[in-house]
């Protein structure tokens, strides 16, 4: 039944009303009165339908699986029951449909239900986005046997679901110079070790590790080797949360970590080196040297937090302190802002002749590149909707 239908039955019904309000004005008798009487209590008897309905229809619903991967899809269904002693004669179903997507069907399906009976639906969902948000049937609406009036109410129980990003797999760098990005074959080999030591970084050989130095130091400390070379590409990975609307923080987000968990699947397929930077303290890095150890990687960016009170300077100085980051040919940036302290980070890597390349998330019309007077550094704009296979 649509709005049309439904505004055609109110206009009926108004002047039918109008009509026994006029035939006892003027006529009188048995048959005017119970006329009009019967009009009065249609909707009452409507809205009272319509309570019922609420009181006593139910919604089941289940996701058949909990690992959750942004854009595959799950097995999901639904079931509508009718648990009173009358027939449900129009209901409803709306879906939550800015984050997620419910196959072969649409929105606002009429469906019937028979007293003490129910409908069952099985389809897929598939998530748009990595990150928590709410999946499935949203609202239903009820309309009552006469078309005269409806009521829309939320799913009190809604399926809360945890999506992980999705890896995309990318053959080439487009988006980049070649003559400023390293052999993708490049493999790194460790010199001799010597009697030099530094701090241990995450990454690091363990059959380098200097244990005397360590003791001494109350930080854990490896061998330097000598003539140590860099090796690798670093990816930092901007965790702080822009904005408070869901609708506007999501996509960006899940599109900046598509972008470095592409980069990083990328390289580490062609045996280079991967060196990931939050700036969050000890869980703030990660490396991964093959394609092996991707998938702790992969895990690794799926927890990654996104949160407003993470203060871009601090980040930004944790991982300029980090001594991996400088051991890399190039380095990455993945960030939705560009600060001051994300400009100051990218000159201490000019500073040692390491060249940066910044994809910058940006979601809206307008979309300028920072101007940064900087040789070796280079900007890519992305937006959230954009394919990286197309755009990186």
């Amino acid at each position: 039944m649509s709005d049309k239908v439904m505004i055609r039955n109110r206009i009926i019904f108004a002047v039918l009303w109008i009509l026994s309000v006029v035939g006892i004005s003027f006529f009188g008798g048995p048959i005017s009165y119970g006329f009009f009487t019967l009009l009065t209590l249609l909707p009452i008897i409507s809205l009272l339908y319509l309570l019922l309905v609420s009181a006593f229809f139910r919604i089941y619903q289940e996701i058949g699986g909990r690992n959750l991967v942004a854009n595959q899809p799950l097995p999901f269904y639904f079931i509508l029951k009718n648990e009173f002693f009358f027939g449900f004669s129009s209901v409803r179903v709306y879906f939550f449909s800015s984050f997620s997507t419910i196959t072969d069907l649409d929105d606002g399906v009429e469906y019937e239900l028979l007293p003490k009976t129910g409908i069952r639906k099985n389809t897929n969902v598939v998530c748009k986005y990595r990150g928590e948000y709410e999946v499935g049937i949203k609202s239903i609406e009820v309309r009552d046997y006469f078309g005269l009036f409806k009521r829309r109410f939320n799913n009190k129980e809604t399926l809360h679901v945890i999506v992980k990003p999705d890896v995309v797999k990318l053959t080439n760098l487009k988006s980049i110079r070649s003559d400023k990005m390293m052999t993708r074959e490049s493999t790194y080999h460790p010199s001799r070790p010597d009697l030099l030591v530094r701090e241990y970084v995450p990454g690091d050989d363990v059959r380098f590790m200097h244990w005397k130095s360590s003791a001494r130091s109350g930080e854990l400390m490896v061998r330097k080797m000598t003539g140590e070379e860099r090796e690798g590409i670093g990816i930092v990975l901007q965790n702080r949360r822009f904005s408070e609307d869901i609708m506007d923080y999501l996509p960006v987000e899940n599109q900046m970590l598509k972008a470095a968990i592409a980069l990083a699947f990328y390289f580490t397929s062609g045996n280079t080196p991967v060196h990931a930077f939050l700036g969050n303290g000890a869980d703030g890095t990660k490396s991964a040297e093959r394609v092996e150890r991707f998938s702790g990687m992969l895990e690794w960016f799926s927890k990654t937090r996104f949160q407003s009170d993470i203060p871009v300077e601090k980040s930004m100085e944790e991982i300029g302190k980090d001594p991996a980051i400088y051991r890399c040919k190039t380095v990455f940036f993945v960030v939705s802002e560009w600060t001051a302290a994300t400009l100051g980070a990218v000159k201490r890597l000019h500073e040692n002749n390491i060249s940066t390349i910044v994809y910058y998330v940006r979601s809206g019309s307008v979309k300028e590149i920072p101007k940064v007077d900087l040789p070796d550094v280079e900007f890519v704009l992305l937006d959230p909707d954009d394919r990286l296979e197309e755009v990186m």
